[in-house]
């Protein structure tokens, strides 16, 4: 008899009296008050709860610890100049043919008058153009860069109207043909915007691929439905009570999160309701009665769905200690958007199927006679052959696999790591276009340069030290420019670049890369390595030493970042091991299915930095993709280890170890491969988002995903427990599976 997703004896026999027992017979008998519940906690949420998206934080700051000694040293240095130095918002104005005498006149008098307003003045303004000498300028005389200083007061949309409008300006007063805002800060917003003006395009894709699957694999209409009134039900309440959770523990969740929740809803849930529906159908076949089916299948289903959802939130969760904000911030959402996933799919998806039953699968029902055929289609498919030639040799399979991910994460090696936030915007965004138009004139260095500070009683009065620490300073690789006490680009000012009280200076370091890319912070770190043997040359050894900016921030988030998976793996690992012995009650198998999720992880990460930093030559990865991605992979590799393992165990209580593999693999496979693409193509539609950090996201996990789905779990797997079998399983009567007495051959 076929078995997708329950045993013979499961679909003929009543199920046992335990716990898992009483608790679907529960659901099934409310019924009829658990989808009006459902219903009624959504809407109710929806007006009473905020929404966790609604507004966002565009201070590059935030991303940081409160430790953060970058932001230290530019809070310091204000408070020691009483300038600031540092911009996140600039314009830069450009004419290729090169701006005339006349037109660089006005520009420097629309600078000045806006620079001196007073009253509600929400702007200073600080020019450079490309001019030889001043910087390693590329052109002369072609391009303008406004480093804008806006009152920090001002909310957000404010200070980027505040930036409209002095582009406006500026425009008028040039005649520049492209004059475009850019920075950190207008960049950040940009990406929130954009993030959210195609979140709706990744829902309606994944609405697509996910109607189109099930009603292609169910042949169904009303499954699909069920689907999506599921999904639509568990989102709302999980944006709104992420939105409680971050009113009250002032947790801010960024645009990178929702596209993520909205991918794992849909592909988890999706995924549930598949085994859902195919136990289901299975019973129905078998002759069992709708509501007894439904009740069997719950039974089965519950503690494999409530562990593997606890191995995915207790997995993500541990991202809460990763100590960088926005990796902080997906731990909880993801955890509290599987928890919700599951909890309606442990009700709301029995409750649907016992309220609408056959009527669900129209048209195409469920028949007794189609048993014997879809068994022989199981035993003779393709799968079912990979699956019986892995168990047949599972050394060799073992090894081959371990050869084609290990092939795959050899690209580890070759990792890089940045916060590319205005390279990372599409081209046809203003602040990418600002970004290509700076680095075309004047470098990409100038937008976000570096500041040194140089602390000491009557440090300001060495200019001799001041200016030979200058030119060291210059002559750095990598470097294109340095401004400082001896060469200032615009007249002398108190508190510009020495301090009022005399004792402190400070330079800003232009250098030749992208500021906030890997050769930037690479570059940086020789520097800093370096910086206390130049003072010491300089005469100023006895000087503090303070460096900050938009690549010393990189730097920062690449270290924390690698600092925080130093953390967060070992705790993620050791609850997947401790939630999977408790499930399958087993020494050796939760050791290689958790060994098999790390290798998966490695080698999606591997191609993924094949073909983003080499083969499209984006140079490095966003900081936050290695470790979103590996957390979410490991907890959903092993989430779905345990539906197939845990129907091997069954399987195996009641036949020889290899025949239930093979039989358990190919028969309860073949819903498990399709909730495993559903889940692939779901994160796929993450990618839509034309944000580098996205696309990097959505494909490491839809890569992984597929290597999950078509490697480990139809060879791998398989290959390696036939090799080391169930290590001491215990079976459903108490006895380890060494207890069970041998099956003859041939019986």
């Amino acid at each position: 008899m076929s078995r997708e997703l329950g045993s013979a004896a499961e679909q003929g026999d009543p199920p046992g009296r335990s716990l898992s027992y009483a608790i679907a017979r529960a659901i099934v008998w409310l019924r009829f008050l658990i989808v009006p519940a459902w219903i009624a906690a959504a809407v109710l949420a929806t007006m009473h709860l905020p929404s966790a998206f609604e507004s966002e934080n565009a201070d590059v700051g935030s991303l940081l610890p409160h430790s953060s000694r970058a932001i230290e040293v530019e809070r310091n240095a204000i408070k020691t100049f009483g300038l600031p130095l540092l911009s996140r918002t600039m314009v830069v104005a450009r004419r290729p043919q090169g701006f005339s005498a006349p037109a660089l006149a006005a520009a420097t008098r629309y600078i000045a008058a806006t620079d001196q307003k007073e009253g509600n003045g929400a702007i200073r303004a600080v020019p450079l153009l490309d001019t030889p000498g001043l910087l390693a300028a590329h052109e002369t005389a072609t391009t303008l860069l406004v480093y804008l200083y806006i009152r920090p007061s001002l909310s957000e949309s404010e200070q980027q109207q505040a930036a409209e409008d002095f582009a406006s300006g500026l425009r008028g007063a040039t005649g520049a043909e492209a004059v475009k805002v850019t920075g950190a800060l207008p960049a950040t917003r940009a990406e929130t915007s954009v993030a959210m003006s195609h979140i709706l395009w990744v829902e309606v894709a994944t609405v697509l691929l996910v109607v189109g699957i099930l009603a292609f694999y169910f042949g169904s209409l009303g499954v699909p439905l069920l689907a999506l009134a599921t999904v639509g039900i568990a989102y709302l309440i999980v944006d709104r009570v992420l939105g409680w959770v971050g009113q009250q523990f002032g947790l801010a969740f960024s645009s990178e999160v929702e596209p993520v929740i909205v991918g794992l809803l849909f592909g988890v849930l999706t995924d549930y309701l598949v085994f859902f529906v195919s136990g289901y159908r299975q019973r129905l076949r078998a002759g069992v009665e709708p509501l007894a089916a439904v009740t069997a299948v719950t039974t089965e289903l519950l503690p494999v769905i409530l562990t593997a959802a606890l191995m995915i939130a207790g997995a993500t969760l541990t991202l809460l200690i990763s100590g960088v904000h926005l990796l902080a911030s997906f731990g909880p959402a993801m955890a509290i958007a599987v928890i919700a996933a599951a909890a309606v799919a442990l009700t709301l998806v029995p409750a649907g199927l016992a309220i609408f039953g056959r009527v669900l699968l129209w048209p195409r029902q469920p028949k007794a006679e189609e048993t014997e055929r879809l068994e022989e289609d199981d035993e003779s498919g393709a799968r079912a052959r990979l699956i019986g030639t892995a168990v047949r040799f599972p050394a060799l399979t073992t090894i081959l696999c371990l050869v084609v991910l290990g092939a795959a994460a050899t690209g580890l090696s070759q990792l890089a790591l940045g916060n590319p936030v205005m390279r990372g915007l599409p081209p046809t965004n203003q602040a990418h276009q600002g970004y290509d138009i700076a680095a075309t004139g004047l470098g990409p260095g100038v937008l976000g340069p570096t500041m040194v500070v140089l602390e000491g009683d009557g440090i300001a009065g060495r200019t001799a030290r001041l200016a030979a620490l200058e030119s060291a300073l210059s002559e750095q690789e990598g470097v294109s420019g340095v401004l400082g006490p001896a060469a200032e680009p615009v007249p002398s000012e108190p508190g510009l670049m020495v301090a009022p009280n005399g004792n402190a200076a400070r330079y800003i370091l232009v250098l030749d890369g992208d500021p906030d890319g890997a050769d930037a912070s690479e570059t940086l770190s020789n520097i800093e390595d370096d910086l206390p043997e130049l003072a010491r040359r300089s005469g100023l050894g006895e000087a503090r030493v303070g460096v900050t900016g938009d690549t010393t921030i990189a730097t920062e988030l690449t270290e924390d970042t690698w600092s925080a998976f130093e953390r967060v793996a070992p705790a993620a690992i050791a609850i997947l091991l401790l939630l999977l012995w408790v499930l399958l009650r087993s020494w050796s198998a939760p050791l290689y299915l958790v060994g098999v999720s790390i290798l998966v992880v490695a080698a999606a990460l591997g191609i993924t930095v094949y073909v983003f930093q080499d083969l499209l030559g984006y140079g490095e990865l966003a900081f936050i993709v290695p470790v979103a991605s590996s957390i979410l992979l490991l907890a959903l590799g092993a989430d779905y280890n345990v539906f197939l393992v845990k129907r091997i165990w069954d399987e195996a209580d009641r036949a020889d170890l290899k025949p239930a593999i093979r039989s358990a693999g190919a028969s309860a496979g073949r819903a498990i491969t399709v909730a495993g693409f559903i889940l692939a193509l779901s994160f796929a539609a993450v990618m839509l988002i034309p944000i580098q950090s996205f696309r990097e996201i959505g494909f490491a996990l839809f890569i992984g995903l597929l290597l999950d789905t078509l490697i480990a779990r139809t060879l791998l797997i398989p290959a390696l427990v036939a090799l080391f079998g169930r290590g001491g399983a215990v079976k459903s009567s108490g006895r380890t599976a060494e207890d069970r007495p041998a099956v003859a051959a041939g019986s």
